[in-house]
């Protein structure tokens, strides 16, 4: 993987509580997870998680993001609807923006690829 495609995440500098779990009110369509090795353990770094309304025409994708890193917590919360682009890539773009995370590279409606480089 070259510099170019590389995806590097900036956590914000002070702690940010945005985020909304919505599990028991929207169904769960997928999540994801990041662990890292740090002081002779393994922790999470990173969930993410998205849902939709269970009604068959939803069209309105939620994702958070719960991260900590350096010392710092930021969570987030973002939507996206409407058609014609990737949903749950522009959700996901959505909740690091509104956690202060600062992406290197643009994953809005750009598909999951984008998100899990």
């Amino acid at each position: 993987m070259n510099n170019e495609t590389k995806q590097v995440a900036t956590m914000p500098t002070d702690h940010v509580w945005n985020a909304k779990n919505l599990s028991g009110t929207k169904e769960l369509i997928d999540q994801s997870h990041a662990v890292v090795f740090a002081d002779g353990s393994i922790r999470e770094a990173v969930t993410v998680r998205w849902w939709m309304a269970r009604s068959r025409s939803a069209s309105v994708v939620y994702c958070s993001i719960w991260a900590q890193g350096r010392g710092v917590e930021a969570c987030g919360y973002g939507t996206a609807g409407g058609g014609g682009y990737h949903k749950e890539s522009a959700a996901f773009g959505a909740a690091c923006d509104s956690a202060g995370i600062k992406l290197a590279l643009d994953v809005d409606g750009r598909g999951m690829s984008a998100v899990n480089m």
